[in-house]
């Protein structure tokens, strides 16, 4: 019987799980533990990917394993390879965009590598290193989750004017207020145009035009931007993946700098504080508000049909100003913890790929 009559039913066991026919019959095949994988095909920067199986398992033909012998170290080709990784997508084809890595493609690979024991030292530090990052870099996902998880218990839930979580001075139910009740609009500037000119990116906020578009895109417009304060917040209408419903932050990292006028751009009064408002709105709690607005989804230039008029008269749920400072207080300690960590990731990544250009020829 030829496999291409083989019972299909014959393939699985009763459990479901493959058998020993089915594996036999399959583009699968056993990989021993500390091979090197390459992804031979993906899309995006899939391609080319390295990687380093700590237990025994089977793949099919997209994935490329290599077994070292007695005369290379599994760690210290894990660690070459991954250095090479934008040669191996080149590699593939011309320009990296199209195609595919295959075997002949890494069999011509050509490794220097030095003696076995320096080997084992050099894959042993990059794997201590690797494993510090990892262990950082699950540090920082706890702290967002948590960060999550208060600000979901901070903030009342939707029809609701007490949170769950409470600072214990505090007992008075929150206030349903419209927003244009503590804040006023800002608009135009004073033709200054030599202060920062900001764009706000909903994963990252307040961002410096020349860093983001390698350049100031605003040219003649410009002359219309808003100019804004440090404590001012601008909501960007604009749709995107992480803010179905745009997105608002408050300035702090300028004294002054002037944003698209295309922001509703505003400023709290003696009973709201900015960096709550900011904290709130990151909540997706004033979502279903701003959604009632949107009648006709997002324009070509990718901003929700929402005028500055609707926007300010939606209605947000605050507490008195004392314990939107305390909240405020608690959560940007918080983004700072954050940010510390993150840093201590980008150093750590920074001084491995420094030791991996003098430590590899």
């Amino acid at each position: 019987m030829s496999s291409g009559e083989i019972n299909k039913k014959r393939l699985f066991s009763t459990d479901n799980q493959i058998s020993k026919l089915g594996f036999e019959n399959s583009s699968a095949r056993w990989i021993k533990e500390n091979s090197v994988l390459i992804a031979l095909a993906g899309q995006g920067k899939t391609r080319g990917t390295v990687a380093i199986n700590e237990i025994s398992l089977t793949s099919n033909q997209s994935i490329a394993a290599i077994e070292p012998d007695d005369t290379l170290d599994s760690g210290f080709l894990f660690q070459n390879l991954g250095k090479r990784y934008e040669e191996l997508r080149l590699a593939s084809s011309g320009d990296g965009s199209r195609g595919g890595l295959n075997k002949q493609i890494i069999s011509d690979i050509k490794i220097i590598a030095p003696s076995i024991k320096e080997q084992n030292t050099v894959g042993s530090f990059f794997k201590h290193l690797d494993d510090t990052i990892a262990l950082h870099q699950r540090k920082l996902n706890l702290l967002n989750r948590l960060k999550q998880t208060y600000m979901n218990a901070l903030f009342p839930q939707n029809d609701e004017n007490i949170p769950v979580l409470r600072f214990v001075v505090f007992s008075e139910p929150w206030e349903q207020r419209a927003l244009k009740e503590v804040s006023e609009r800002v608009r135009g500037n004073d033709g200054r145009m030599n202060l920062p000119t900001l764009t706000i990116s909903a994963g990252s906020g307040w961002l410096d035009q020349r860093e983001r578009f390698s350049g100031n895109i605003a040219g003649n417009e410009q002359k219309n931007y808003t100019l804004l304060s440090k404590g001012e917040l601008s909501y960007n209408h604009g749709n995107s993946k992480l803010a179905k419903y745009g997105t608002v932050f408050a300035l702090r990292t300028y004294n002054e700098a002037l944003v698209p006028r295309v922001y509703h751009s505003f400023r709290t009064t003696d009973e709201a504080s900015a960096d709550f408002v900011e904290f709130m709105f990151s909540t997706k709690r004033p979502d279903r508000e701003l959604a009632k607005l949107v009648s006709s989804g997002a324009r070509m230039d990718g901003l929700l049909n929402i005028n500055y008029d609707d926007f300010s008269e939606i209605n947000i749920m605050i507490p008195k100003i004392d314990e939107q400072n305390r909240i405020s207080d608690f959560l940007r300690k918080f983004d700072e913890t954050i940010t510390l960590q993150q840093q201590k990731i980008d150093n750590m990544k920074t001084l491995k790929s420094i030791l991996l250009d003098k430590m590899f020829i």
